[in-house]
């Protein structure tokens, strides 16, 4: 269970466990201020639609409770890497038939592509340009997303101050009809819209988008391992050398290849078990 416990959630319930222990019970209502939660959740919100389209933003929206549940993914140990040298190994034996449909079976895209340019015979120059746009085709949802919540965490403390602002002015318009008591209780309900801005800045949208930059960092270094391995099969490198780079890489070669035993390798493996029958 401790996995799904991001750093979301850890942040989240220490600041909770800082609440309970600063404020007493008595004034745990004290922090509840919808108008001022309206103001910064609103105007970041309809900040965020002026400037960015609105179908993306709502996107983002409904996706906030799977991108804070979804842990990181290891790319080291995908399908494509295996592929990958099973189709340098039949280009490099001239097997075109059957590495067309080695690749009928692979659901990666930018294999897929760079395979077929590679068969019809393009230049490496030509491969590299039309797959790295690819690549950046690809990583380019995940970037919007994450440049998204990086625009509403420089909203969100803008409109807390301007809530902070407006309860300031209600409360200097009243300040000779009221007594000292309700000018602290006036005071201190307008701060709150500071508060709940620096929240949701710094509690919830930059957490959310460093998780989303890394999740891109790892995938665009993923694409990138994959690029140069299909540089090194256009070249007819020896699949081994290319499992080499993998390796390299931090790809385990358990993931990289599969490797066939030899029958001098079944006779070593047998050795441990004849020798128990000999004792």
């Amino acid at each position: 269970m401790m996995r799904f416990f991001t750093l979301f959630n850890a942040a989240l319930l220490l600041l909770l466990g800082s609440v309970v222990v600063l404020i007493s019970p008595s004034h745990l209502f004290a922090l509840i201020n919808l108008p001022g939660l309206l103001v910064v959740l609103g105007g970041t919100l309809c900040a965020v639609l002026l400037s960015k389209p609105q179908h993306k933003v709502l996107s983002l929206i409904r996706e906030l409770p799977e991108i804070v549940k979804t842990q990181p993914v290891d790319f080291r140990g995908l399908a494509e890497f295996k592929q990958l040298l099973r189709c340098a190994h039949l280009y490099r034996s001239s097997q075109v038939r059957v590495l067309e449909k080695e690749i009928m079976l692979a659901t990666q895209p930018v294999l897929i592509k760079g395979v077929q340019l590679i068969l019809d015979r393009c230049s490496l120059g030509d491969i590299d340009n039309i797959l790295r746009k690819e690549c950046a085709r690809l990583l380019l949802p995940v970037q919007e997303k994450s440049q998204l919540l990086r625009l509403m965490a420089s909203y969100a403390p803008a409109f807390g101050m301007l809530g902070t602002l407006l309860g300031m002015i209600h409360m200097l318009y009243g300040l000779g009809e009221v007594g000292l008591e309700e000018v602290g209780a006036t005071m201190g309900f307008a701060l709150l819209t500071t508060l709940y801005g620096l929240v949701v800045a710094n509690l919830v949208c930059k957490p959310l988008a460093l998780k989303l930059e890394k999740r891109t960092a790892e995938h665009a270094a993923h694409l990138n391992t994959l690029l140069e391995g299909l540089a090194m099969m256009h070249e007819k490198t020896h699949p081994l050398v290319i499992r080499d780079m993998l390796e390299a890489h931090g790809i385990p070669v358990e993931y990289a290849a599969e490797s066939k035993p030899t029958a001098k390798n079944k006779w070593f493996k047998r050795l441990p078990l004849t020798a128990s029958h000999v004792d």
